[in-house]
């Protein structure tokens, strides 16, 4: 049982829903319309108990549905008074689901897992991990998908819609990267996990291609009524969205990818400055069209933009040569540790 939060004329609105099992298919059923505002189920009697009005047990039994009193109290438990709540969670035991995957063997679990969606278990590993290299998810099964098992399409999205909300600006469209695995179009293994530096109207295109295709996919809209694949769903109009409205910030991109390097070489001893420029330090800085004069005049912020000037020009996406971008990278790194 899960409680949904959907948009009925521009306000919020919360329907008890159930996803069921029939034939061989996962589906949703609302059980209850709790409307506009389910606060007003939960009563204070005093002190910092609470308890949910009984009719929503009653309409529950009415309607045959079969549930949990510590369930009910755990769908209401955001709307409860906020400083009554950090009591009860301070002190309420988490308790132990039993879930029949939990006794499978691995074999059996792997069974399980096959039946998930791609975009289920890539969407699932960026918002646990964060991270858009997600290797191979189908080679072994893996417990942090169990979430994802026995639900409904629908209870599925209800769950990524809350676990999304934790995401920062800056992550939206990595996530949307990952998510639709859009990576498989970009050949460069150099870049094609940095989706800032990508080109910006080939990631819009297939970004568009991408969710027109697994909007006319029907193992993911399975169990799933009336869905028209010549209409983009709701479940997939948010990832319009979420790309449209956040833009990838090269400034951070570019700092993650400094902080990332000063820490791989925190332990670099650069060479003294008596004994003269190195061969290296020459070939570094002529790869970056600077002289060995204009090198040693330059702040680490100033050889920083020499390098993505240099970084732009000669980006594979961008027309240029591949081993080229790779050796302006190398010559950045070696001259940057000279600034330290």
């Amino acid at each position: 049982m899960y409680l949904k939060e959907s948009l009925v004329k521009g306000q919020s609105h919360y329907i008890l829903c159930e996803s069921y099992k029939n034939e061989n298919c996962w589906r949703s059923r609302q059980l209850m319309d709790l409307g506009p505002d389910p606060e007003r189920y939960i009563v204070y009697p005093g002190g910092n108990s609470f308890y949910i009005e009984e009719s929503i047990e009653e309409g529950l039994l009415e309607k045959g549905f079969s549930f949990s009193g510590d369930e009910i109290e755990e769908l209401f438990m955001p709307f409860i008074d906020p400083g009554i709540r950090r009591i009860v969670e301070r002190f309420q035991r988490p308790v132990k689901k039993k879930l029949r995957f939990h006794h499978l063997s691995r074999d059996g679990l792997m069974k399980e897992q096959k039946g998930l969606h791609s975009f289920d278990k890539r969407r699932l590993h960026y918002l646990r991990c964060g991270r858009v290299d997600i290797g191979n998810l189908d080679a072994r099964p893996w417990k942090f998908l169990n979430v994802l098992l026995d639900k409904s399409r629908d209870e599925l999205e209800h769950i990524f819609e809350g676990m999304e909300k934790e995401l920062s600006p800056d992550e939206i469209r990595d996530y949307v990267y990952t998510a639709l695995h859009m990576q498989f179009h970009f050949k460069h293994s150099l870049i094609r996990h940095q989706p800032g530096f990508l080109d910006t109207e080939k990631f819009d295109q297939y970004l568009l291609n991408d969710l027109c295709r697994l909007n006319r996919d029907e193992t993911f809209f399975k169990g799933v009524d009336s869905h028209d694949p010549d209409s983009l769903h709701p479940y997939l109009i948010k990832y319009l969205v979420f790309y449209f409205d956040e833009a990838f910030d090269p400034q951070n991109l570019w700092s993650e990818y400094v902080e990332d390097f000063v820490w791989k070489h925190r332990f670099y001893r650069a060479p003294s400055p008596s004994r003269g420029s190195s061969l290296p330090e020459k070939e570094a800085c002529r790869c970056l069209g600077i002289s060995i004069d204009d090198f040693k005049k330059m702040d680490g912020n100033e050889l920083l933009r020499c390098y993505r000037k240099c970084a732009k020009e000669t980006h594979p996406d961008r027309g240029g040569d591949e081993e080229t971008f790779i050796e302006i990278k190398e010559a950045y790194e070696c001259l940057s540790s000279l600034k330290k």
